[in-house]
This record gives structure tokens, sequence and C-alpha cells, in this order.
């Protein structure tokens, strides 16, 4: 679906209209097809070849000029209802006082987001650079919430509450991390490249950008290595527990056995010391717990138990 927006004057805000018109304008599509890529193409003298790259699901950010046009490609982020990162292709195009937002699904930042960060801007460079930052938002916002996971799981570990659950759930973390690393690095590289192309005029706001993305970059990283953090931190509980538990089996292992020698010895179908006896019987059960509480002694002063 392609929507229209435009301004009458500097400072305010975007008004939707119905049908394409001539001169500033913002266009934004969302669900985009071929039809709707050709049509902007005839109507503000867009690369068609570029337009249809981003119904590419796997294209990559990048910059490309043509005719006097830019083409910033991005990738949005969206969270799925198994708390799964996934991304598409966005791009921000550029050509005179025309800019373009053209997705082939809902993007998630809506038209007001990009209005009252774009208020306030005097061209379509000024636009491309909002509409980026509103992106790049969005990963911040998901990458808060991964966060509040890696958090909430390390808060279970000390109180020993953390179960396979949480370690399952940090396989989609940590893919949802690289997610995020990955188009960010790329999209870094694109900041790069508009810094190069539009520096003169808008360095501040290039540089900001920049920053930003350095700054998400860095969280991701601190974030891998709290979730590695935490799986040693268990993975060596765990093994204690396990060395504790194996350590217990083995002390009532011994303690039991102890017993089973004397009675054993006794059980045997030969004439025995005392066997017609009836205190005997009394006698082999009180040795047999005097052996064993004898071992247990021996063994907690030395510290094998």
């Amino acid at each position: 679906m392609i929507r229209y927006f435009i301004r009458r004057s500097r400072g305010e805000e975007f008004q939707a209209i119905a049908s394409p018109p001539e001169g500033e304008v913002w266009i934004r599509g969302d669900h985009v097809d071929d039809a709707d890529l050709q049509m902007l193409s005839k109507t503000y003298t867009l690369d068609i070849n570029i337009l249809r790259d981003v119904l590419d699901a796997h294209e990559l950010p990048r910059v490309e000029k043509k005719n006097d046009g830019t083409y910033v490609f991005v990738r949005t982020i969206q969270r799925d209802k198994h708390g799964r990162a996934s991304t598409a292709p966005v791009l921000l195009a550029v050509r005179g006082s025309v800019f373009a937002t053209l997705s082939s699904r809902e993007t998630p930042s809506t038209a007001s987001t990009h209005q009252s960060v774009a208020q306030h801007l005097d061209d379509s460079v000024g636009l491309l650079l909002a509409t980026f930052v509103s992106i790049l938002s969005d990963y911040e916002f998901l990458m808060q919430h991964t966060a509040q996971n890696i958090h909430d799981t390390g808060r279970r570990l000390r109180s020993h509450e953390v179960t396979n659950d949480d370690f399952i759930r940090f396989v989609t973390v940590e893919d949802n991390l690289n997610e995020y690393k990955m188009n960010l690095a790329a999209m870094l590289v694109v900041a790069e490249r508009l810094r190069t192309e539009y520096g003169n005029g808008h360095t501040e706001a290039i540089d900001d950008i920049l920053l930003y993305i350095r700054q998400l970059l860095v969280a991701i990283e601190s974030y891998s290595q709290s979730v590695l953090s935490i799986r040693n931190a268990y993975g060596t509980i765990a093994n204690n527990v396990l060395n504790m538990r194996m350590k217990t089996l083995t002390v009532l292992t011994v303690l039991i056995a102890l017993p089973n020698v004397v009675y054993g010895m006794y059980g045997m179908n030969v004439g025995l010391p005392f066997q017609h006896e009836q205190w005997v019987y009394f006698v082999i059960l009180l040795f047999s717990l005097a052996i064993v509480f004898l071992v247990f002694a021996i063994g907690r002063k030395r510290g094998i138990f």
C-alpha cells in the first residue's frame, strides 16, 4: 500500500493525501509489490531495478547513487510471538525533494514517529536521516527487552531457580544478538557512506547516527558477555552439584556395603561360632553398626566425606 504525505510549510506536520503529488513529497510504501514499484518509478523517475531489490528478503544494507538519486537499503527489525527477531529490507530513496520509504512488509515505525522527528527538518535528506534514526530506535527497544531477559535469568541463577527452559531461551537470545550485530554493523558502513555523500550539510546529524550505532554495538558485546558468564556460572554450579551428589551416593554405597560383609559371613551354610546362641544376632547387628559409624567417623575426620 502506497501513501503520500506533504506539508505546506517548514515546521508543520505532514498531511496525508490520496493521489501522488508533484514536488516535495514523502512516500511511504508497506507491502509493496512490483506494480507499486513500477508506478513510483514512472511518476518520480526512480530506478526500477534498484527499487525491485527491496522485494528480496535477504537484501543487505548498502548505498547506491544513480541518476541524481540516492538509494539507501537498511533492515528494519521486528519480534515474533516466539521472541525471535526477524528483519526485512527497507529502501530509503531520495531524489530531489522526493523521499520514499519502501518495504515488502509492514514497517514497525509508524508515520507519526517519523513526523515527530522530521517536522523540524528542512529537506529530503533530513527525512532520510530521521527515518534511519527511527529504525535504529526499534533495534534499541528490542535490545532492551533482550537485556531484561538476560538480567532475569542471571537473577534466578543466584537463587538456583534456573531451568533448562532458560538456557533454551538463551539460544534465541544469542540468535537475536547475532542478528542485531550483523545488521547494525552493516548499517554502520551505510552511515559512514552517507557521511561521505552528505557530510557538508548534515555532518552533525550523521555523526550522531554513527555514535548511536557504535553504542548499540558496544551494548550487544556486553549482552553477549553476560550470556556467556551466566552459562559458565551455571555450568560450574551444575558440575559442583553433580560432584556432591556422586560423593553422597558413594558414601552411602560404602556404608551400606559394610554390614553386608558381616551378614554374608554369617549367612554361609557352614558351622559358625555361637550359631546356636540367641544373643548372637544382636551382637552381629551392633558390631555391624559399630563398623559403619567407625568408618563414617574416620572419613569425616580426614575430610573424605
